[in-house]
């Protein structure tokens, strides 16, 4: 089966021989014959939680305590802690409330804050307590007692172009999700074409902008890495668990060892000034990687293909970039930006109407692709434009007259935020 699709990274002009006048813009035009993984028709329904106060604190003290009576009850202290998966500047307390209780006009929850050593409190500048009348999420900071009242989103964005490109809508993006879309319960996954080394790269670099994610898919879909506070800090490779159900899963009728002969076959056929295997940090166990020529590329592609076949193993090989030379990449049948994401969203919880994928260039269109909602940024490629415009012509609108995928005005990460709005999310 072959793909053709963009990429996030231009082959780099030491390891190939360009031509002459050989321009390596950094997307490309879409082409693909994949058949996406088939989503259920209807999601499972969630669980309903039971009656709870979720209480969120932003503050510069390491640890806190909610002094309060819930219910009528004692006043006693309810605990502030950082919370893994919770936005760093912010401790949270749960707090289980009985069935009914508050029914009866009375404050559910009557409360001040203080530090762990009772030496600072935090209290109404009017005077009295802060009161929460309803089980919910709230957030406090600045005196400022509100309830989070956006529906939980799991967004899912590529990176160049996309979350990353413009700092200001960059840090605008992040502000949002750490004030109102984490404490909503909302999960972030960055699905994007590079590796581990790379995306940790761009993390410290944008460590003053950028949100920290719950989830990575990196590597055309091969890598699923979900975050592990415990094991280290965000930038770091010990703050990230590969996720082994997804690595079993893309072992299924794989082979990296026959992938790798295909590919030096191939190589054999047209010689090393028409193709070669890209860096070692390029290759993963389920993904091999080369460059090749345009002119070489057919033919590449179809003794792969042939190979591949022959030995009973079922592979993408997909193509991408333009500008002389192009990228191609045999990865399992099941990889893919679409079917990781899928595998993510039923890790986290979350059903497809509740699920936002959001690209910028040809290489997100599986993704976008999807029965979840979608967002193209203003900034879009000229081919996602025009995939986007016949596909949203073609859809029939969501039940709530909206079309499942939106065409935003404005730029990158103001885009996702533009978009998630317009779905109801923020």
């Amino acid at each position: 089966m072959q793909v053709v699709t963009g990429r996030g990274q231009a082959l780099r002009s030491s390891q190939v021989r360009p031509a002459a006048g050989l321009q390596r813009p950094r997307r490309t035009r879409l082409v693909c014959s994949a058949t996406a993984e088939a989503l259920r028709s209807a999601d499972a329904p969630a669980a309903s939680a039971a009656p709870a106060i979720k209480l969120f604190y932003r503050t510069g003290w390491d640890k806190a305590v909610a002094h309060g009576s819930l219910a009528g009850a004692s006043w006693t202290d309810f605990p502030l802690v950082k919370a893994a998966g919770a936005p760093s500047r912010w401790l949270v307390a749960d707090i289980p409330v009985a069935a009914g209780s508050g029914a009866d006009g009375a404050a559910l929850l009557e409360f001040v804050v203080a530090d762990a050593a009772k030496q600072q409190w935090d209290k109404p500048q009017a005077g009295g307590n802060y009161r929460v009348d309803t089980p919910g999420v709230y957030s406090l900071r600045g005196g400022s007692l509100q309830r989070v009242a956006a529906r939980p989103v799991m967004v899912v964005s590529d990176l160049d172009g996309t979350m990353v490109g413009d700092d200001a809508a960059t840090g605008a993006f992040k502000s949002w999700w750490e004030d109102a879309g984490a404490l909503a319960g909302g999960v972030l996954v960055y699905n994007t074409g590079r590796s581990l080394p790379s995306f940790l790269e761009l993390l410290r670099s944008k460590a003053g902008c950028m949100a920290v994610p719950d989830a990575l898919i990196l590597a055309v879909g091969t890598c699923v890495y979900l975050r592990h506070p415990s094991g280290g800090p965000a930038d770091s490779p010990s703050g990230w668990r590969e996720d082994r159900d997804w690595s079993a899963a893309l072992d299924q009728s794989w082979n990296l060892k026959v992938a790798r002969d295909a590919c030096y076959k191939a190589l054999a056929e047209v010689g090393k000034d028409a193709m070669h295997f890209r860096p070692a940090e390029e290759q993963n166990d389920h993904k091999v990687t080369c460059g090749v020529a345009d002119a070489a590329a057919g033919g590449v592609v179809g003794t792969v293909n042939s190979e591949l076949a022959a030995a009973g193993v079922s592979a993408n090989v997909i193509t991408s970039g333009h500008g002389g030379w192009k990228y191609m990449d045999v990865v399992p049948i099941r990889a893919g930006k679409l079917e990781a994401l899928n595998h993510v969203r039923r890790h986290f919880g979350f059903s497809v109407a509740s699920t936002v994928a959001c690209g910028d260039s040809g290489n997100d269109i599986l993704m976008l692709s999807g029965e979840n909602l979608a967002i193209v940024v203003g900034n879009a490629q000229p081919d996602l434009r025009t995939w986007a415009q016949q596909r949203q012509a073609a859809e029939a609108p969501l039940p709530s007259g909206k079309h499942r995928l939106l065409q935003a005005t404005k730029k990158e990460a103001l885009g996702i935020l533009e978009g998630l709005e317009h779905f109801g999310f923020k």
